[in-house]
């Protein structure tokens, strides 16, 4: 397991299906093993600017990543999340 659960992780790529985009933060919060043949997977819960929740869906491992100190946080509407 690459990433400890409740950890806050990005997306690495825009994921058309869910609405969610590249750089978008989340939060760890289950671990799916072998989710795929070639990979690992995550549930990972992503939430509003008020902490309320506005889904949770699986990732596979090479769709997120850790956040770096070289990085600036952005916020966007929600219009086409979900």
């Amino acid at each position: 397991m690459k990433f400890n659960l409740f950890s806050t992780v990005l997306l690495v790529r825009d994921l058309p299906e869910s609405g969610f985009c590249k750089g978008d933060v989340g939060t760890v919060v289950e671990y799916l093993p072998v989710a795929n043949e070639n990979s690992d997977g995550y549930i990972i819960e992503f939430f509003d600017n008020e902490g309320q929740t506005i889904d949770a869906i699986p990732v596979l491992e090479s769709d997120i990543m850790y956040p770096h100190s070289k990085m600036v946080v952005n916020y966007r509407d929600l219009e086409n999340v979900a």
